[in-house]
């Protein structure tokens, strides 16, 4: 009886204990709740170290949109470290990624794939203004048959390595515009049923999907319901424009609920920092005297810096509305107008109803923040640079005539070949400028590959966040 009673009492006071803990956790928690990284809330597609591969065609290969999907990763989550692979050849089609999947693909070790494919698959050349015959309808539909039959494989093949798989529903094809370019009419159709395909392989797998084809679908009608020459893709009717890039990075981040605001800097007047409002951030200080506040910042994060090629793109979709708040607010000011200095810097003149509403720093390329962010670019832009001609150095070895190439080892013997086997094949110049691409390059191939490894490292190292000093001041005019 007496053994029962001591470990009734050892079990109540452990009880006790564990509570006692539990609690100063719940405390810690919720101390911790106001200055929390804003993407310990978020669903993002990417984690920590991730080595994600975009695999597609000429789109993706173009690599725009996922550059832009990179600088806001890197901007937005600077620890994360990620890794991104263009895994894009011009006119490749489902058979074609089956086909590289080892050396080009997984080749890169990647923990995330993401795939959009179709615009060649489903074979353009079979579709125009002009009836199709009940053969052409025969080849439509082999065509997008075999697509679907490919795509599953790729999927399936992603799947047993355990490597996570994101769909992208394709690009639309510009089969309504008023231009010049030969209209190969039902194109956008076909992609349409690819994309439902699309769905129905993310729901059967429970997979993620990026929707472009809607977005761009219903942008490109409403451009031409004011223009009817306008257009979301460039003349050709296939590959986006900068604005068609931008509205992919908008989706892209959308789908997988990229957060809203870089951070939330929330002053109020009375020297307080008001940490239930300041999100994302470390305010270290707050000093007031008669005429001007000033406190330390270090925010965890940097804006999305844009190029003037996006601005269409941002007048399209609400990307800095919506994905790239930086709000300053200052909070129960005394009427008049304020100068706001960063670093010693003076950003802009503002009144008191504006820095109480909070004003968006994401807009003022003069900021200390927007600076760091444009050498992130830089560098970045670099990157994408060497790792276009990585590209080119595919596109080449995954023709169908190099395949057969005798000496592939040996580029001396090499070219004479592919010069002789490319004058007799191809009368466009784009093939005969890859070559010349490719000849130049592919000497240099393992320098250029080293050299992105080192750009990796040093877009990492410059967008670690840094300490920022703010200072508002009644301005000299009041």
């Amino acid at each position: 009886m007496t053994d029962k009673i001591i470990n009734r009492f050892y079990y109540f006071l452990l009880g006790i204990v564990i509570c006692f803990f539990t609690s100063i956790d719940v405390i810690a928690q919720s101390e911790l709740s106001s200055s929390q990284k804003i993407h310990q809330n978020d669903i993002s597609y990417f984690k920590t170290g991730d080595r994600v591969c975009f695999v597609g065609n000429s789109i993706t290969n173009n690599g725009e949109f996922h550059h832009n999907i990179f600088l806001y990763h890197l901007t937005r989550y600077p620890e994360q470290e990620l890794a991104f692979f263009n895994c894009g050849i011009s006119g490749d089609k489902t058979g074609g990624v089956l086909a590289r999947m080892e050396d080009d693909i997984l080749i890169n070790n990647p923990t995330v794939v993401v795939i959009m494919l179709g615009m060649n698959d489903v074979n353009r050349s079979l579709y125009g203004l002009e009836e199709a015959s009940e053969n052409r309808k025969k080849r439509m539909e082999a065509a997008i048959t075999l697509y679907k039959n490919n795509f599953i494989e790729i999927v399936n093949l992603f799947l047993s390595k355990n490597i996570k798989v994101i769909l992208e529903r394709p690009t639309i094809y510009d089969q309504t515009a008023n231009l010049e370019t030969l209209n190969h009419f039902g194109v956008n159709d076909a992609l349409k049923t690819c994309a439902n395909f699309i769905d129905e392989v993310a729901k059967e797998y429970e997979l993620s999907v990026v929707d472009y084809w809607t977005i761009m679908n219903k942008l490109n009608n409403e451009m031409q319901a004011k223009n009817p020459s306008a257009t979301i893709t460039s003349k050709d009717r296939v590959h986006p424009r900068s604005t068609g890039h931008l509205v992919m990075a908008y989706q892209f981040l959308k789908a997988e609920n990229a957060p809203k605001y870089v951070s939330k800097v929330v002053i109020e007047d009375n020297k307080q920092i008001s940490k239930t409002k300041s999100t994302n951030c470390e305010i270290n200080y707050v000093k007031k005297s008669k005429n001007d506040i000033v406190f330390s910042v270090k925010e965890n994060a940097l804006p999305f810096p844009s190029v003037p090629s996006q601005k269409e793109g941002l007048d399209l979709v609400p990307f800095n509305e919506e994905l790239n708040i930086e709000l300053l607010q200052v909070v129960n000011l005394s009427s008049g107008s304020y100068e706001l200095t960063i670093d010693g810097v003076l950003i802009d003149i503002f009144s008191e109803v504006q820095l109480n509403k909070g004003i968006n720093l994401a807009n003022y390329p003069l900021t200390p923040q927007y600076k760091q962010a444009l050498k992130v670019r830089e560098v970045l832009e670099e990157l994408w640079k060497q790792e276009a001609k990585l590209r080119d150095i595919k596109f080449i070895e995954y023709n169908k005539y190099y395949k057969d190439c005798p000496n592939k080892e040996n580029l001396t013997k090499l070219k004479p070949y592919l010069e002789s086997v490319f004058s007799k094949k191809y009368t466009s110049s784009y093939h005969h400028r890859k070559l010349q691409d490719y000849l130049e390059y592919k000497p240099n191939e393992l320098e250029i590959k080293a050299s992105l490894n080192k750009l990796r490292a040093k877009s990492f190292d410059l967008a670690k966040p840094v300490n920022h000093v703010f200072m508002i001041k009644k301005s000299k005019t009041e």
